[in-house]
Formats: structure tokens, sequence, C-alpha cells
């Protein structure tokens, strides 16, 4: 659609002030001096017509590049990456792939919304500059690469606190716990660690919440089960018994959980609040050691900045 309307804006445009060129050559040399003129709305419109015709294999190669970078300077992210990706798929040996790599890692990080949402095009991002970095070491582009980088993972791993934020939120700690040591194990190079411990150390504390939740739960169905013991079908008695025990032994496991969770969660609060006293996060460790209650949501940190200023742009 955006496509679309910008194809209809460009030639209302151009049939203003002059008509549109026939042929893919003067289409094709139209737009790369509309490009050199930074009319970006209208060397898109007429290199994709160009591109669309019959070009040299020279031309077709430059007006591909031509076309992408159009795209990316009028903060058409979406079509830049999809062109940026076709040349590179076309074109892997030219000596603008390194241009058209890099750029396309741009498009991906440009179109994250945040770490709320799907991370796709964070991954994407990652796996592009990484890829760069490994490929054109000696690129002058690299220091940028590798911050650009950084800012891919801290959304992947903003996205991991994200989700077991919610877990916490439904007293599911157990999950929550296993979210955040993933996040300890793979992006401890862009977490806090005084932040991180402190998540990590309060689910451990309160998994007796969720343990009084599930064992409520199963002593519920404990007394389904001992009810169907009164039935007269041996079958169905034999069933009810054998179920029976399984249900007292997930009470009795809850039970452990619940002890191992809490000590290992005081460990690890009254850690935090020895080697941070001045964080935030030791602050509410020790008030979580003496009482206090914090099982408030973590607030997500967004390293993508949403002003209205904001676009990374970068120039070749």
């Amino acid at each position: 659609m955006k496509r679309v309307l910008l194809g209809i804006a460009v030639l209302v445009a151009l049939g203003s002030c002059e008509k549109i060129p026939k042929t893919s050559q003067e289409q094709y040399r139209k737009g790369i001096e509309a490009a050199s003129q930074e009319d970006w709305g209208k060397a898109a419109f007429l290199l994709e017509k160009a591109l669309s015709g019959e070009l040299s294999p020279k031309e077709q190669e430059i007006a591909k590049i031509a076309l992408a970078d159009a795209y990316f300077n009028d903060g058409d992210y979406e079509n830049a990456a999809l062109n940026y990706e076709e040349f590179l798929e076309l074109y892997p040996a030219s000596p603008r792939a390194k241009d058209a790599l890099f750029r396309l890692g741009v498009c991906y990080l440009n179109l994250v919304k945040g770490p709320e949402w799907d991370v796709t095009f964070a991954e994407k991002a990652y796996s592009i500059f990484n890829r760069f970095i490994k490929r054109y070491p000696n690129d002058p582009r690299v220091k940028k690469a590798k911050e650009y980088r950084k800012i891919a993972r801290k959304i992947l791993a903003e996205h991991q606190i994200y989700i077991a934020g919610t877990y916490d939120m439904l007293r599911k700690f157990t999950a929550s716990i296993k979210r955040y040591e993933r996040v300890k194990r793979k992006y401890s190079d862009v977490e806090s660690p005084d932040r991180l411990n402190y998540l990590i150390g309060r689910a451990y504390y309160y998994t007796p919440l969720q343990a009084k939740d599930e064992i409520e739960r199963l002593k519920r169905s404990l007394e389904r089960g001992r009810e169907r013991l009164k039935s007269d079908d041996p079958d169905e008695r034999r069933v009810a018994k054998n179920r029976i025990e399984l249900i007292e032994k997930d009470i009795e496991r809850w039970k452990k959980v619940a002890k191992e969770n809490r000590q290992k969660g005081r460990e690890i609060l009254s850690q935090v609040a020895k080697e941070y006293p001045n964080s935030p996060y030791g602050v509410r460790a020790l008030e979580i050691l003496n009482g206090a209650k914090h099982l408030e949501v973590e607030p997500v940190i967004n390293p993508i900045k949403r002003s209205i200023w904001w676009k990374i742009k970068e120039t070749i």
C-alpha cells in the first residue's frame, strides 16, 4: 500500500511538471539523476519502473542498490530491507555488498517496535551485524556495527525479561526463574548484574506463593479422588488410588520446592543487598528480606529511543 501511494504521489508530481520517461534506459537515467538530487520518492518510482524493463546487467546492479538506498533515505525501511536483501542475493560479490549488508542491519533495527513486541527484526539485525563484523573486520563501520549489535542483544534480553515478568505477575515463579537464568547465561553483557540477580532472587524467594496455589489446586483434586474411592467399580477405585498417590507426591514435591527456593532466594537477595547497597535493587532486596513485599512487574528497558527525531540513519 505504501509503495502504491508513493507511486501515485510521484505520478501526480511528474504529471504536473514533466512527462514520465518511456524507455527503461531513460527511466534509469532519470532515476539516478533524481537520487543524486536527493529526490528519493521520484528516484524510487523511476528506478522501480526501470528495473521492470530491459536494462544491461551493470545497469540492473546499479539501479537495484540505488533503489534500496532511495527507500532507505526516504525512511521506508520495509521496502529498503526488501531491496537490500534482493541485492545481496543477486550480487553477493558486488563492491556495494558490504554497504547493502550494513544498511540492511540498520533497516531491521529501525523496524523493531520494542522488547514487548515480536523480536524477529531484532534477531535479524543481530545476525546481520554479526555477519558484517566477521566478513568486513577492517571496515570503518565495524565500531558502529558492534554498537548496533549490542542494541539488538539488549532488545532480545529485555524480551525475555518481559516474558519472565508476565510469569511473575501470574505467580508462576518457577517459569520466570528459567527465563531470568537464561538471560543471565546468554545476555550478561547487556544486563546489569544487580537488576538481574535481584529478579532471580525475588522469583526464588516468592516461589512459596506459587507452591501454595499449586498445593490448594492439588488438594481439590485429592478430594475428588477420595470421592471416587467410594465407587462400586473396582477399576475406578484402583485408578483413583493411583491418582491419589501421584497427587500426594506432587504436594510433597511442591512443599520441598517452596522450602528450597525460599532459602536460595534469601541467599541471592542477601548477596545483592550486600554487593549493591546503593542500587535500587539492593535496597529492594533488603526490604524483601526484612518483610516487605515487592511483587511489582519490572519495567522493561527499551534501548530504541522512540522520539520525534529518532531514526538510525547512516551515510555511506
